[in-house]
């Protein structure tokens, strides 16, 4: 079996990269912190949409980890990798 290209290695390596950049992002909890009002609110706003999307994402990836291991026990539920 030949090796990958020069290209697809860089390619992989990025992707590889990519993936373990957004879960150590999962894994870290966003700080709320700033005045409510005043200077600093638009970026507490961010920062609030942002647990919140994070929290969302948490449970969807639960959800998929969950269906993946159903599938993979065999319990009648197909796994599909790409997507829903």
């Amino acid at each position: 079996m030949a090796t990958l290209k020069r290209r697809d290695r860089k390619r992989e390596k990025h992707r590889s990269d990519k993936i373990a950049a957004k879960k150590k992002r999962m894994e870290e909890d966003v700080l709320i912190e700033g005045p409510k009002r005043g200077n600093g609110r638009k970026k507490r706003a961010r920062r609030v949409k942002q647990a919140m999307r994070q929290e969302e994402e948490r449970k969807a990836a639960a959800k998929r980890t969950e269906k993946r291991e159903k599938a993979l026990a065999g319990e009648g539920v197909e796994w599909n990798p790409a997507g829903e």
